[in-house]
C-alpha cells in the first residue's frame, strides 16, 4: 500500500455536548474522527500524533474570523480569510517496534455550529414559531439565541512507512482543491456510454467475469471520452481506495518495469500523484522532494553536516518552517547510503518535548527558529544548523577532529562544483535538468561514501569461523574489525568510525545478513554488496570506471522514466466502483433521508429541536459526514466475495437484469412481485446464484420463461 493509516482528526459534531463553553474549558478538544484500516486498538503513535498535527495547538475563530484565546478566554487577532491558516505539514513518527513513520498532515477549518448559552439575540415574535430547514440553510445566522457558528481546525492525515512526502503532498492538494475549496463541483463525471457499457459485460459474463473483460479493453474504452457525461459525486471513498490498493507490485506494470508511475483522474486532465517504486535504492529520484535542501544550505555546509552525520553527532536543526525539515533530513540522510542513521531521529520536535535534546547518544532533532534561544541555554556541545541563515555552529569543535582525508573532499568539492549551476534551480528552468542534478549529487556522494567504507566483504567472517550457538551476530563476531582497519589507506580516520559509531556496525550487520540470509535485505545493500563482487575482480583503475560506468546508465534509466513514465489510469476503475455502490447501497436510503430533511423544523423554543438543527448544518459542512470505511476497498479486487455480499450482489443483479432484458407479457404483469415469491427458488440456480456470477443472456431467459409459467 502507498500508505499505512488515512486520519481524520477534529472536532466530533455529532455529540449533543458541543458547546462553545465545553471547547473554551478543553472538555471537547479534536480525536480521531476517521481512522482507516481500523486496526484494535490503535498504535501508540497513532494515539499521540495530535501533537504534531496541530503544530501551533488547536486555535479557533469567530464568525468575525477572530481568533478564539482559549487560555484567557478571549478573542484576539483577527485573519482577513479563514483560509490562509490552512497549511501542510511534514512529521516524522517513530512506532513501539521503532520503524520510523513518515506523515504528512493537511490543516484546514471548517464552520461548525455550537451551542453558546451566553449569546444573546433579540427573541422571535412567537407568532412564528417554526422556520422550514430550508430557509435556515439559505441563511444559518437567522438561528435562535444558543447557536453560534465558529471555524474549528481538522486535519487529514496520511501515515506511510517510507519516506513518501510529495506523494502524500500531491494527494492531499488534490483532496484540498477539489473538496474543501470547491467541494467537489469540479470533479470528472463518468460517460453514461461507458457505465452502459460495463452493465452489458455484467450481463454477459457476470461481476467477476465483466471486471475481467473490462480491465483487458480499459485502453479501449478511453479512446474518446463523450462530452456527455454523468456527474458522480459521492467519490471521496474511491480515491481512498487508491491509497489502499496501489503497492509498490501492482504499480510495475510493463516488462520493462518502469518504476516511475504517473497516476491521472483522466487522460485528458493533470496527473493526480506521481510514484517511483525504486525510491529505496541508491541511485534512485526519491519520493520526497530535495528542493528545500539545496535551496536552504549551501554545498560545504551540506557536506560539513553529512560528515556530522557519519561520525554520528547529535545534531540540531532550527527553521521558522520546521514542517521543511524532515525533508531536508531526509535528503541528507539519502547522501550516506548505503549507510543508515540508527539512532534519535525526530525531525520535526514539539517544544514540549525538548528534553530529548539533552539525551546523550547521537540524535538528529529539529525544532521551529522561535525556540532556538531557549534550547541552547539549556544544551551546550552540539551541532547546531540554522536553516533560515545557511549556518552550521560546531559547539563540540569535533568535526575538524575527524582528519578526513583532504584529498577526499578536494575531488570531492570539484564534482559538485560542476553541479552547481544546475542546482540553481528556477522555475523557468527545466525540471529534467534538476532531476539530473541531484541524480548526480547522489553519485558524488556515494562515490565519497565508497571511499570510505572500501570493500569489506574480504573482512565478513565464514559460519565456520564463528562462535556456534549464538543466535544474533555482533559486529566483532562476524567481521574481522582489526583486519579491515589494518588494510584500510586511511586507518586513522576509519578507526573513530568504525570503533565508535551505530552507523558502521548496523551497516556491517545489514552486510552479513546478505550473506547468512536471515533478514530481508535492503536495496542498498544488494546493490554494494553487488559492485564490491566486482572490485575483486578489477584493479582499482578498472573498478571505479567500471562503477561510473554502471552509475551513469542508472541516471540515464531513471531520468528516462522520469520523462516517459507508466500511466495509471484512474477513469476505468471509477466506472466499477459506480457499480460497486449501486450494489452496496441500502434500500430507500435516499428517500428516508429526503423524507427526514423535508419534516424537519425548527422550534426555537424547543432545545431539543435546535440541537438536531445543529447537528445538520454541522453534517452538511462536514465533508466526512457520509463517509463510509466499508466502500474503502482494494479497487484490483472489487467485487470479491469481502467486498460485496453475496445477498446484495446477485439479488439486485438479477432484479436489474430481468427488468433490462425482459419484456412484459401483458400491462398488468409485474416482474418485481414474481422475484419476492422466488427469491429461494433463485438461490437455487448455480449458475446465477454462486459467488462468481457467471452466467449468459440464454441463462437469464430460460430462468424468466420458468418463472413465468410458474406465475
Amino acid at each position: 500500500m502507498l500508505i499505512d493509516y488515512f486520519l481524520v482528526i477534529g472536532l466530533q459534531t455529532k455529540s449533543n455536548e458541543i458547546s462553545l463553553t465545553n471547547i473554551l474549558n478543553k472538555k471537547q478538544e479534536p480525536e480521531i474522527i476517521i481512522m482507516h484500516p481500523m486496526d484494535q486498538p490503535a498504535p501508540d503513535y497513532i494515539e499521540n500524533i495530535k501533537m504534531w498535527c496541530f503544530p501551533n495547538g488547536v486555535q479557533y475563530y469567530n464568525q468575525d474570523l477572530k481568533r478564539i484565546d482559549l487560555e484567557n478566554k478571549s478573542e484576539q487577532a483577527i485573519t482577513e480569510d479563514i483560509r490562509s491558516q490552512d497549511q501542510l505539514n511534514h512529521f516524522v513518527l517513530t512506532d513501539e517496534k521503532g520503524q520510523q513513520k513518515f506523515c504528512t498532515s493537511l490543516l484546514y477549518y471548517e464552520k461548525v455550529y455550537v451551542k453558546n448559552k451566553h449569546k444573546h439575540f433579540q427573541k422571535l415574535s412567537k407568532s412564528f414559531p417554526k422556520i422550514a430547514i430550508k430557509q435556515i440553510i439559505k441563511n444559518p445566522l437567522i438561528l435562535d439565541e444558543d447557536t453560534q457558528l465558529i471555524y474549528a481546525p481538522k486535519t487529514i492525515t496520511l501515515v506511510s512507512h517510507s519516506p513518501a512526502f510529495d506523494l502524500q503532498r500531491q494527494f492531499l492538494v488534490f483532496f484540498y482543491n477539489n473538496y474543501i475549496i470547491d467541494r467537489g463541483l469540479n470533479s470528472i463525471g463518468l460517460c453514461e456510454d461507458h457505465l452502459k457499457q460495463f452493465e452489458r459485460l455484467v450481463l454477459t459474463h457476470g461481476l467477476n467475469g465483466a471486471e475481467q473483460e473490462w480491465n483487458q479493453q480499459e485502453v479501449l474504452h478511453l479512446k474518446q471520452l463523450e462530452q456527455d457525461y454523468i456527474m458522480d459525486k459521492d467519490i471521496l471513498e474511491f480515491y481512498i481506495s487508491v491509497l489502499f490498493t496501489l503497492n509498490k507490485k501492482t504499480l510495475l506494470t510493463d516488462e520493462e518495469q518502469n518504476h516511475e508511475i504517473r497516476i491521472t483522474k483522466c487522460e485528458v486532465h493533470n496527473e493526480i500523484l506521481r510514484f517511483r517504486t525504486n525510491d529505496q535504492e541508491i541511485l534512485s529520484l526519491t519520493n520526497f522532494t530535495f528542493r528545500p535542501l539545496f535551496s536552504r544550505l549551501s554545498l560545504v555546509n551540506i557536506m560539513r553536516i553529512v560528515m556530522c552525520i557519519i561520525s554520528e553527532k547529535q545534531i540540531l536543526f532550527f527553521s521558522s518552517n520546521i514542517s521543511e525539515i524532515p525533508q531536508i533530513t531526509e535528503g541528507l540522510l539519502s547522501l550516506i547510503k548505503p549507510l543508515k542513521w540508527s539512532n534519535i531521529y525526530i525531525p520535526c520536535s514539539n517544544i514540549d518535548i525538548w528534553e530529548y535534546a539533552q539525551a546523550l547518544q547521537p540524535y538528529i532533532i529539529g525544532f521551529e527558529k522561535q525556540h532556538k534561544q531557549f534550547i541552547l541555554t539549556q544544551i551546550q556541545g552540539r551541532v547546531t544548523v540554522d536553516l533560515d541563515e545557511d549556518s552550521i555552529i560546531d559547539h563540540s569543535h569535533s568535526i575538524d577532529d575527524l582528519k578526513i582525508p583532504e584529498k577526499w573532499l578536494i575531488e570531492l568539492k570539484n564534482k559538485l562544483n560542476q553541479i552547481t549551476t544546475q542546482l540553481k534551480y528556477s522555475p523557468k528552468q527545466k525540471i529534467y535538468q534538476w532531476m539530473e542534478a541531484i541524480l548526480r549529487t547522489k553519485k558524488a556522494f556515494f562515490n565519497f561514501i565508497l571511499q570510505i567504507v572500501q570493500n569489506v566483504l574480504p573482512f565478513i567472517k565464514s559460519l565456520n569461523d564463528r562462535e556456534s550457538q549464538q543466535f544474533t551476530q555482533t559486529l566483532k563476531q562476524c567481521f574481522d574489525l582489526q583486519g579491515y582497519i589494518k588494510n584500510h589507506p586511511e586507518q586513522e580516520f576509519i578507526t573513530v568510525i568504525a570503533k565508535n559509531t551505530m552507523t558502521f556496525s548496523t551497516f556491517i550487520e545489514q552486510v552479513d545478513d546478505y550473506y547468512t540470509l536471515s533478514k530481508q535485505v535492503d536495496p542498498m545493500i544488494v546493490s554494494y554488496v553487488e559492485y564490491m563482487k566486482v572490485q575483486g575482480q578489477k584493479n582499482e583503475l578498472d573498478f571505479h570506471k567500471l562503477i561510473n560506468s554502471c552509475l551513469d546508465k542508472e541516471i540515464e534509466k531513471n531520468l528516462k522514466n522520469f520523462s516517459n513514465p507508466a500511466t495509471i489510469d484512474l477513469y476505468p476503475w471509477m466506472i466499477k466502483f459506480r457499480k460497486f455502490q449501486e450494489l452496496f447501497k441500502e434500500k430507500n436510503s435516499e428517500q428516508v433521508e429526503q423524507k427526514e430533511n423535508q419534516q424537519i423544523v425548527l422550534h426555537f423554543y424547543d432545545e431539543e429541536s435546535r440541537m438536531k438543527t445543529r447537528q445538520l448544518l454541522n453534517s452538511k459542512e462536514n465533508i466526512f459526514s457520509k463517509f463510509n470505511q466499508k466502500k474503502v476497498i482494494n479497487l484490483k479486487q472489487i467485487f470479491t466475495h469481502q467486498n460485496v455480499s453475496n445477498l446484495v450482489q446477485n439479488y439486485k443483479l438479477i432484479s436489474n437484469s430481468l427488468k433490462q432484458l425482459v419484456k412484459k407479457p401483458s400491462e398488468n404483469f409485474d416482474l418485481d412481485p414474481i422475484l419476492q415469491k422466488r427469491k429461494t427458488q433463485l438461490r437455487r440456480h448455480s449458475t446465477l446464484m454462486n459467488e462468481q456470477l457467471e452466467g449468459t443472456k440464454e441463462d437469464i431467459m430460460r430462468l424468466v420463461e420458468s418463472l413465468q409459467k410458474q406465475a
